[in-house]
């Protein structure tokens, strides 16, 4: 794995742990300043993360479906789950093994 992967997929990682701060937060009725400062972090957090990603497709770092799960409704989330569905499959692939 190249390190722009590793350091996406850590980001993708990090952002995951704001958004669900995020929603403990909200759905916890903590207080107001805390989910503004999340809601912040996680609004450019995201699109950061988008653009990162967008930009690892491009280089063919990424398969698309990473860019789609990304931009969809589940957000980090989602983008956490296709970068490590593509992990997996690269473990998995003999060109990995040196096969």
């Amino acid at each position: 794995m190249s390190s722009y992967f590793r350091a996406v997929r850590l980001y993708s990682f990090f952002e995951l742990m704001i958004f669900t701060a995020l929603v403990v937060t909200w759905v916890g009725g903590f207080s107001q300043h805390t989910q503004m400062v999340l809601g912040w972090c996680h609004g450019f957090g995201w699109i950061g993360l988008c653009i990162a990603i967008a930009y690892g497709c491009s280089r063919r770092v990424f398969s698309w479906p990473v860019l789609a799960a990304a931009v969809s409704p589940l957000g980090p989330l989602g983008s956490t789950i296709a970068i490590e569905i593509e992990a997996y499959r690269r473990r998995r692939s003999p060109a990995a093994k040196g096969a």
